[in-house]
């Protein structure tokens, strides 16, 4: 039987965490990102290393336990769970390094453990020219979550001379300039700029190639669908934005009125409908992630992937992401005028889910990716569901 991912040394610093955090939430939204001494404090909790290979000195946490730890962030302040979330998704990547290599770039022998955080866009909006031990690398690498206090960048490129061919290299922070691009209705305390290359030189020992096979063993790298292995915290990041904003409100439930109805929210019906409708979109939605990644990740860890419980993993997730942005939906009229003041953060939860669905893990591409092997149709991207059984056979053993 499989240990609780929610109960987790990750997730218990979390948790610890999310009174500091929300202390400081209306500070990182109008500096449009998260305190220098936050970020340190989140570092120390090793809450950037979820993903890194435990070779390397990371916590190489299952894909549940990131999310959990990611989640309980969210309750407190989503843009800080966004920054991490963005860091853990590109950490992943690292298991693709040779791992002498990744120990040298990220520190491992930093005592406590590398405190590496890595922003950066795994979109291939660079181009890539072949040199001498590396590449030169031109572009912007776009949607940089934390890349103010980033130790590395994931620049992705394109090879000029052989434009089917990606790669993603791990960049120091000062080998290019960071673009004030970031100005939105939402997620404002991310800093999430983009990050502009001009002939950098990437050497080859931290440059991998999408798609290639990583050089870790550990079961995050023998799911067989690139886009639940990376994405998954991006539901975690979405229920507890959703969660934070029902406790919230039920926290002044009984306390709130309003000039033309005396009476309490909690004491309407309609708000309790849709405070009961919310928190069952965001209650179910969380048990289906734990459902479905739990038969997943039991199928991944025997070596012998259940590639439809992988796929309903991926449409579990992108539910949560939608169901948790209909909650907050359904709270914000139902809390009346209250909702529009700033001195609630429900207001700020309903600009946040609206930024965080248009990230790639809400689009709709999902819902197919996730559904055609139910009419047996091939998959919809290399990384959804690759049915390559005979590959994770040999590497479990």
């Amino acid at each position: 039987m499989q240990p609780d991912p929610a109960d987790h040394p990750i997730v218990h610093r979390a948790r610890e965490l999310q009174p500091l955090v929300a202390a400081r939430a209306d500070e990182t939204e109008a500096n449009g990102a998260p305190p220098d001494d936050l970020i340190e404090t989140l570092t120390d909790a090793g809450l950037f290393r979820m993903f890194i290979p435990s070779a390397a000195g990371g916590e190489e946490a299952p894909p549940l336990t990131a999310f959990h730890a990611v989640e309980a962030l969210a309750i407190a302040d989503p843009s800080i769970a966004w920054v991490v979330m963005l860091a853990t998704e590109l950490s992943l990547v690292t298991g693709s390094l040779a791992t002498e290599h990744l120990r040298e770039m990220i520190g491992s022998e930093y005592p406590g453990g590398p405190r590496c955080r890595i922003a950066g866009s795994a979109r291939p909006t660079n181009r890539g020219k072949r040199v001498d031990g590396g590449w030169i690398i031109n572009g912007v690498a776009t949607y940089a979550s934390g890349i103010d206090h980033a130790t590395h960048v994931v620049a992705a490129f394109r090879d000029d001379d052989h434009p089917d061919d990606s790669y993603m290299s791990f960049l120091d922070p000062d080998q290019g300039e960071i673009l004030r691009t970031w100005d939105t209705m939402g997620l404002r305390g991310t800093g999430s700029h983009d990050y502009r290359s001009e002939n950098v030189f990437a050497p080859d020992k931290r440059t991998m190639k999408i798609g290639s096979r990583p050089h870790a063993r550990g079961p995050n790298w023998r799911i067989p669908d690139s886009g639940i292995a990376s994405w998954l915290q991006n539901g975690g990041q979405a229920l507890g934005a959703a969660q934070g904003a029902i406790d919230e409100v039920v926290q002044h439930a009984k306390q709130v009125a309003s000039k033309s109805d005396s009476r309490s929210l909690a004491e309407r019906e309609q708000f309790r409908v849709a405070l009961g409708r919310a928190q069952a979109k965001v209650g179910s939605a969380r048990s289906y992630v734990r459902e479905m990644g739990s038969i997943a990740w039991q199928s991944v860890l025997d070596g012998e992937p259940d590639l439809a419980a992988v796929a309903h993993w991926r449409l579990a997730n992108v539910n949560a992401v939608h169901a948790a942005t209909e909650a907050v939906e359904l709270l914000f009229p139902a809390a009346g005028t209250n909702a529009i003041h700033r001195r609630w953060t429900l207001e700020r939860r309903f600009r946040d889910l609206q930024v965080a669905r248009r990230h790639n893990a809400g689009l709709d591409f999902n819902w197919d990716a996730g559904t055609r092997h139910m009419p047996d149709l091939p998959p919809l991207t290399r990384g959804a569901a690759i049915p390559d059984r005979d590959r994770y056979r040999r590497e479990a053993q």
